[in-house]
């Protein structure tokens, strides 16, 4: 079952995953359907001006003096006060690694693989032919696909990598279940199970590390995992007169509740929360976002109006109760910090454009 996913899984156990998994369109119970039936918080218009400025990220965030398309003197820059060279790694999918970075660079040409040092230097790149970086819920894991569709774990502050089994329908990694390590021996480990996305919404399939691939059900695409095994997948695809619906699932594959008006994100660090957002690809930003319950209900919900010098990208879990995101608003740029209590506040202030480029990016969590 997914929740078990996170301990140590005998062969037997995965096994019985693949096979009873159910299969796409599997009807649930109505009570499975919560938050598509129960009326949520009332969205409330987005504050982006005059904001109060609060306390620094409490996670990494990357900066440049001079952005650029695909480019810029980015740097990141740590709460401990730590700052380092990330370069243009920062305006793709990326992750602190150690005291180095780790990630997929937007180039040209495709994705790139990277891997920065301390100081700076690409010390590691390969293009890939896929994109799709994910973390575990305990942010010790990062798991990507080489050019054999093999999913590969990055751990130990990047002293460990392991090859996961070939998934020979697999697009991108999806996500990531374990804790640690992917090394199934005692003491450090269980094992772990990646999720893989097949290309266009096709399915997912997991890769474990007890050799196992599958597909599974009935989720059509998965964002994310948390630590209790839950996962946040695509229930439906958009259809003419209908929106996209996805859902959290829990056990076996059973839906505990959807939603038709957001794509779901990612899980709150301590996996109680998912990130529910709607985008508007004429300006590449989010119009609505909102933070839902465990249950499904909406705790917060906020609109957006984007337009030419106005957007918000990059929402990531700050922590368990609060999200991060880019904001433009004119010509200024900052991070803006969003709470379940309501708190709406600059993380970092607002700093003047220089060009039409981004220069600030936060990490996937």
């Amino acid at each position: 079952m997914m929740t078990r996913f996170l301990r140590p899984l005998t062969l037997a156990a995965v096994a019985t995953l693949v096979m009873i998994a159910p299969l796409a369109g599997t009807p649930t119970s109505p009570a499975t359907d919560l938050a598509s039936r129960t009326p949520g918080r009332a969205a409330a218009t987005l504050p982006v001006t005059g904001l109060p400025t609060g306390a620094r990220p409490a996670i990494a965030y990357a900066f440049a003096t001079k952005p650029a398309f695909l480019g810029g003197n980015f740097r990141v820059h740590r709460p401990s006060g730590a700052v380092s060279r990330i370069g243009f790694l920062a305006l793709g999918q990326w992750s602190t690694m150690g005291r180095g970075v780790f990630g997929i660079a937007a180039t040209e040409v495709g994705p790139q693989l990277q891997r920065i040092d301390a100081h700076g230097r690409v010390v590691r790149k390969q293009f890939l032919t896929h994109f799709g970086l994910a973390i575990s819920p305990d942010h010790s894991i990062v798991s990507w696909l080489d050019n054999r569709r093999r999913p590969h774990d990055l751990e130990g502050r990047g002293a460990r990598e392991f090859t996961l089994p070939r998934v020979p329908r697999g697009d991108e990694v999806g996500a990531v279940a374990g804790a640690r390590t992917c090394k199934e021996q005692a003491p450090e480990g269980g094992g772990c199970t990646v999720f893989v996305n097949a290309a266009r919404n096709r399915g997912v399939f997991v890769s474990t590390s007890h050799g196992i691939v599958g597909r599974i059900g009935p989720m059509l695409h998965v964002t994310d995992v948390n630590q209790q095994g839950r996962v946040t997948g695509l229930v439906s695809r958009a259809t003419t007169g209908h929106p996209a619906c996805w859902g959290v699932f829990g056990p076996g594959g059973h839906r505990a509740w959807k939603t038709c008006r957001y794509a779901l994100d990612s899980f709150s660090d301590d996996g109680r929360r998912v990130l529910g957002e709607h985008r508007q690809a004429k300006w590449d930003s989010i119009t609505r976002f909102a933070i839902f319950r465990h249950d499904g209900s909406i705790a917060r919900a906020y609109t957006f109006r984007p337009g030419p010098k106005r957007s918000l990208t990059r929402l990531t879990w700050e922590d368990s109760t609060h999200l991060l995101g880019v904001l433009r608003v004119g010509n200024t740029w900052s991070i803006v910090r969003v709470g379940v209590g309501g708190v709406v506040e600059y993380a970092v202030p607002p700093v003047a454009a220089v060009n039409e480029f981004t220069p600030f990016a936060l990490p996937i969590r």
